[in-house]
């Protein structure tokens, strides 16, 4: 086992009489230059796609590890596995792992670098891995500190808390149709590429409903319903018109805005 010397710092310990005084301990690891040790900076990391555009169908996310030694001017390469008993998704379907991972020239941080699948992860459930660093040539895995991380992710839509005039959350059927995560992944779409079309409308519904439109109160933006039907429910109709498929229910159910 490598030696790790450890400082203590702003300490004295007086022994005077029959009592003893001390003050705040701080200590320090000092790790050799000669150290290959690796660990995960982060226990884990989290993601939803939830409003996310439909067309964006992966994501990468970064769990970020570090070296305890001195960089070098060489790539090195480390390696990880999934801990079966904290994962619930499946390699090549939920996400997959680069076929390398390395730690650049010149550097003590890098990253495990998870592409998320969203096709499969379904629009309710919640799916994880964990991943265990390994001993390779180049590092060994540094237990004191940290060889696990677990990635997290989801496609989940959670619905506006929209509320009525008694406080009761409503979803607005009358302009929307029924309930679908899709549609309101598509209103969020639309709703913010008014930040380009429109600016002035989008800074002025932000500052009144919030950025992502949590405020609204009775049920609709009736201070905004001009610019709401303009720029989001009419390419909103057109759209589910088009592609009705990617409903639940297989047709497009939102009200004629025009």
């Amino acid at each position: 086992m490598r030696n790790i010397t450890y400082i203590f710092t702003g300490c004295l310990f007086v022994l005077f009489g029959m009592g003893l005084i001390s003050c705040n301990e701080q200590d320090y690891k000092l790790f050799d230059s000669s150290r290959t040790g690796i660990y995960f900076t982060e226990d884990s990391v989290v993601y939803s796609f939830g409003v996310t555009k439909l067309e964006v169908t992966s994501y990468e996310m970064k769990l970020p590890v570090k070296i305890m030694g001195a960089p070098v001017k060489e790539v090195r390469s480390f390696k990880v596995e999934a801990v079966a008993a904290k994962t619930t998704a499946e390699a090549g379907v939920h996400y997959t792992l680069p076929t390398e991972l390395i730690i650049e020239p010149d550097s003590v941080n890098g990253v495990l670098p998870v592409t998320v699948l969203r096709e499969h992860l379904g629009s309710d459930g919640y799916w994880q891995v964990a991943f265990r660093l390994l001993s390779t040539d180049d590092f060994e895995p540094e237990a004191e500190v940290g060889t696990v991380s677990i990635a997290s992710f989801n496609n989940i839509v959670e619905p506006p808390q929209w509320k009525d005039w008694s406080g009761k959350v409503v979803w607005p059927n009358y302009k929307l149709g029924v309930w679908d995560p899709v549609k309101w992944v598509k209103f969020m779409e639309y709703f913010r590429a008014m930040e380009q079309t429109a600016p002035a409308t989008y800074k002025g519904m932000v500052d009144m409903y919030g950025p992502n439109l949590e405020n609204v109160q009775y049920g609709w933006m009736d201070e905004y319903n001009y610019a709401a039907t303009k720029y989001i429910l009419i390419p909103m109709y057109d759209f589910f018109a088009a592609n009705p498929e990617l409903l639940q229910s297989g047709k497009n159910d939102i009200p004629k805005p025009y």
